[in-house]
């Protein structure tokens, strides 16, 4: 029955725009970030040299435009380890944390609890189907598959980085920083599976999980614990191979992994326990 729903899963992530929705959204956030500051490098030379030939008080104040692009330009890059690189590989990581996560969720809804409300589960429900072959199929399925693209396109991000800009990244770097932000998507993922296949409602999990992201690590950090949970990996991401916390990380990737498998645990738990009523076309508890 597992091995028969994961194929089912499979066939239902690949059809349609999910999977190759899944990819293209991935790898556009992976291309935008470093293509939009190599712009912005461009446009100030481009404007520098527009200004040098114009001369006179047009000229000044072009000059004054390029003065305050490479200020700004020269503040981001030292919020980021001092290179354009840098900015372009973590603003882009950090963007497949969340606006990443966001639009593959909306994607998921079906797979995420709203088949209930299609009433997409009373045949296989007829046909024997079980709460493990329900639940189990899907935390192998669509965690890992989205693990494995995100931590690609992380990669690819490094790749055009290092290719469009001056300083390359170091790959440590490149790989620790993208390990973080696919471990991070895994644990939010398994977290909105479990919301969603207990309510039935994976649209207000969306939007529950995506708050909960931008807010919970700003609680957590007020109140000194963000260390040693999922959403420290948001943070460290930020950290090179040489400056990160080695010991924060480890732990970090170990309890989103265990409290990954304990969603997939809870949603089995309460699959069982309630009932998926198919006669009205929602999903009641």
């Amino acid at each position: 029955m597992i091995g028969s729903g994961i194929k089912k899963e499979m066939m239902l992530f690949s059809r349609g725009f999910r999977l190759f929705g899944t990819i293209a959204v991935i790898i556009g956030l992976a291309l935008s970030y470093p293509l939009m500051y190599k712009f912005m490098e461009i446009m100030a030379e481009q404007m520098s040299a527009m200004g040098q030939e114009l001369g006179g008080e047009a000229g000044s104040q072009v000059t004054e435009a390029v003065n305050s692009m490479n200020g700004m330009i020269e503040s981001i890059k030292a919020m980021y380890g001092g290179s354009m690189a840098n900015v372009g590989f973590r603003t882009g990581l950090s963007s497949l944390a969340s606006t990443g996560f966001l639009i593959v969720s909306l994607l998921l809804m079906s797979a995420a609890g709203g088949e209930q409300k299609k009433r997409s589960v009373i045949i296989p429900n007829c046909s024997g189907l079980t709460p493990v072959g329900y639940v189990l199929p899907k935390f192998i399925i669509y965690p890992v598959l989205i693990t494995i693209i995100t931590f690609g396109g992380s990669m690819l991000t490094a790749g055009i980085c290092n290719l469009i800009f001056d300083n390359p990244l170091i790959m440590q770097d490149a790989l620790i920083s993208s390990a973080c932000v696919s471990v991070f998507v895994m644990f939010m993922i398994s977290l909105y599976l479990l919301l969603g296949l207990s309510t039935g409602r994976p649209g207000i999990s969306v939007i529950i999980l995506f708050a909960a992201s931008s807010l919970l690590p700003l609680l957590l950090q007020s109140m000194n614990i963000n260390k040693y949970n999922p959403f420290a990996l948001q943070d460290l991401l930020m950290y090179s191979y040489a400056e990160i916390d080695m010991n924060n990380f480890v732990l970090s990737v170990v309890v989103s992994v265990v409290l990954s498998v304990i969603c997939c645990l809870l949603s089995l738990m309460v699959t069982t326990l309630r009932k998926i009523d198919n006669s009205v076309g929602e999903a009641n508890l």
